[in-house]
């Protein structure tokens, strides 16, 4: 699942639990709040971190696995 698509699936969950009626900044907010557990969760885990060595090719794709997927995450559910 790309980054985009679990930014959507996300925040959609939350759309649905928290009332189709409120905006839509408040399932982001929540959302985000999730995206920052699992982040912060994996701190102490140096393998979790692939910022420096994953940005470097045109070749890598982001993996759930690791940091930069849940970085790219939050970005889209910021663009929502």
């Amino acid at each position: 699942m790309t980054p985009q698509e679990k930014a959507k699936e996300l925040v959609g969950k939350y759309m649905f639990l928290l009332n189709v009626d409120l905006p839509i900044t408040k399932a982001k907010y929540s959302a985000l709040m999730v995206v920052d557990e699992i982040i912060e969760s994996r701190e102490d885990d140096g393998a979790f971190n692939d910022t420096k060595w994953g940005n470097g090719s045109e070749y890598y794709t982001p993996h759930p696995m690791y940091l930069n997927y849940w970085l790219q995450v939050k970005e889209e559910i910021n663009k929502l």
